[in-house]
């Protein structure tokens, strides 16, 4: 029997993006089946929550933390991270301009809902994060996208940018430390993409996860610029800083109009995040000195490795992260894609990666590679990877 028709939306978010993890969920079934399987796709630290977290956790489900919550967040919380990215920023941040959300991705979605619509345009700076195309799509704005390119470490040309605007451009989609190129904009190019949202009347969302995963340079924030505020949605997470990827516990920093408007999707959209999720949240800000700092020298320690055996391989060309988990790497010397040459080496050698489509056309001929295991593990796939590069058959 023929089901009713589905709507639009289901169109507009089956991009080719939305295969992105279909190597990565392929290695999950082999290791499954008992394959020897090295896990270098999704960026899921692998790193236990630390402990004190996870004790806030358990001692807030014993005190029965487990009704709905207040829709915009916990009170508590809200008020720890405005205090936490007060300092963090050098601005002032009150809790009422954050809302909470299960993870960044639940925070980009609705942010994205709240500012663009059909006939919008919105930027988005390629390579992107493979959930950018989605997000968009579904908010019916066409997508406009302005490449960051290679030559120029992924850095953005402020010329292209401005000349991609038009009447119709409502938002300018920034993240930095970039997920997949690991690129960090500097404080000048970041003042300058608020400049042009300023005098544009432009949204700028900056999506930055991996603030805190800074290995070369400094990191810097729209948040940073004065001046910046009225346009500008900062979002942020746990899950990478704090080795908290399953928790989904995320938030957006915005104007008090458009916090209103987030809080107002949030009830029909989710209805909150678990209490003692949040609760767990207060302790993890709390403890963030020792904690961040300590998961930010061991994934700098492990680029390091990973990137120094990578640069070793005939036919990868590595273009080493200044931040993030991830290495991007061109593999256009073995005459092949991204895609090909990733499920071939999952078939071969058992590690996984994520091909670079998912990241847009410009990189296509790239493979996307996590060090978010430990460096036995690293060393291990780098190996694995070595010889399946002096044996791949280029024809």
């Amino acid at each position: 029997m023929k089901s009713p028709k589905l709507s639009s939306l289901t169109r507009r978010i089956s991009v080719p993006e939305a295969g992105a993890w279909a190597v990565t969920n392929r290695a999950r079934e082999l290791d499954a089946a008992g394959k020897d399987i090295i896990h270098l796709g999704i960026g899921d630290p692998d790193m236990d929550t630390h402990e004190s977290i996870r004790e806030a956790a358990t001692r807030s489900l014993r005190q029965g933390r487990t009704h709905y919550p207040p829709l915009a967040g916990e009170p508590l919380l809200r008020l720890e991270i405005a205090k936490h990215c007060s300092d963090f920023y050098q601005t002032s941040i009150a809790p009422r301009q954050v809302i909470v959300f299960p993870g960044v991705q639940a925070a980009l979605f609705a942010t994205m809902q709240c500012l663009a619509e059909t006939q919008d345009e919105v930027i988005l700076l390629q390579p992107t994060y493979a959930t950018y195309p989605a997000v968009v799509e579904a908010s019916g704005a066409k997508i406009v996208y302005v490449p960051l390119e290679a030559a120029r470490g992924f850095r953005p040309n402020m010329d292209r940018i401005e000349a991609a605007v038009t009447d119709k451009t409502r938002v300018i989609l920034l993240n930095s430390p970039g997920n997949p190129s690991g690129a960090i904009f500097s404080r000048e190019e970041i003042g300058e993409l608020v400049e042009i949202c300023r005098r544009r009347d432009i949204w700028l969302i900056s999506d930055e996860v991996y603030a805190t995963l800074v290995f070369d340079g400094e990191f810097s924030s729209p948040l940073n610029i004065p001046g910046s505020a009225a346009h500008v949605v900062v979002l942020r997470s746990l899950s990478k800083s704090h080795a908290m990827s399953g928790w989904r516990l995320g938030w957006a920093i915005a104007p008090p109009v458009l916090a209103l408007s987030l809080e107002d999707l949030s009830q029909p959209m989710l209805f909150g995040v678990s209490q003692f999720t949040q609760d767990a949240a207060v302790v993890a800000l709390q403890n963030s000195d020792e904690i961040v700092s300590a998961n930010r020298d061991t994934f700098h320690l492990r680029r390091d490795v990973l990137c120094d055996r990578l640069e070793q391989i005939t036919g990868f060309k590595v273009y080493r992260p200044a931040g993030g988990m991830f290495a991007l790497v061109d593999i256009s010397a073995f005459g092949c894609d991204g895609e090909t040459f990733a499920n071939q080496l999952l078939d071969a050698t058992g590690v996984s990666v994520v091909p670079g489509f998912a990241f847009g056309r410009s990189v296509t001929h790239c493979i996307r590679i996590g060090f978010c295991q430990d460096v036995a593990q690293l060393e291990d796939a780098a190996g694995r990877m070595a010889k399946f590069a002096r044996e791949y058959d280029r024809a």
